[in-house]
């Protein structure tokens, strides 16, 4: 819902737009290795909405989508997956790291995109994603804090985004 958006509206958007970008699975290639290439999600069934992230200056988005994978096999391949460069793009590094304290259900996670081979003379910008991720059945809810730089969400921040997953979970998943 919009007003879950606690830093201002969450405005819907296509969600072809933002699907690569909180999926990591690109439009026409593969990551590297292959098997760090995430299952399709459907496009025609993605309902999605960002507004603004709070004090980080970044966005929030919330996606709803039926995906092709269970939640099981969605989660042991970001766990097997903590590091892989994006297809498609100049060398975009992806981290990520799990937090495994989240109910059961769910899973909660830190991304780090370094975007550009990094050397001495050089560090790309790098682009910081808080991420929380649920699944009943086929329909999967993804909720993102995405901000420029490294620096960790304060705890307000945080909690937010914990609330506006609260909030997406709720919605998608009424009986």
């Amino acid at each position: 819902p919009s007003d879950a958006f606690q830093y201002g509206p969450g405005l819907s958007v296509p969600a072809t737009s933002v699907l690569t970008d909180v999926t990591l699975r690109p439009q026409r290639a593969e990551n590297n290795p292959r098997e760090c290439t995430p299952a399709p999600v459907d496009p025609s069934t993605a309902q999605a909405r960002v507004g603004p992230g709070g004090p980080a200056g970044g966005t929030l988005t919330a996606v709803v989508v039926r995906a092709s994978d269970t939640f099981d096999e969605f989660v042991a391949q970001v766990k097997r997956c903590a590091e892989f460069t994006l297809g498609g793009t100049v060398g975009t590094t992806v981290s990520t790291r799990v937090d495994a304290e989240e109910p059961a259900g769910t899973i909660a996670m830190e991304r780090r995109l370094l975007m550009g081979p990094q050397s001495p003379e050089s560090t790309p910008p790098t682009t910081s994603i808080t991420e929380f991720v649920a699944q009943q059945g086929d329909i999967r809810v993804y909720v993102q804090n995405r901000r420029s730089g490294e620096a960790a969400l304060g705890a307000e921040e945080l909690e937010a985004t914990r609330k506006l997953f609260a909030a997406a979970q709720a919605s998608a998943f009424a009986s």
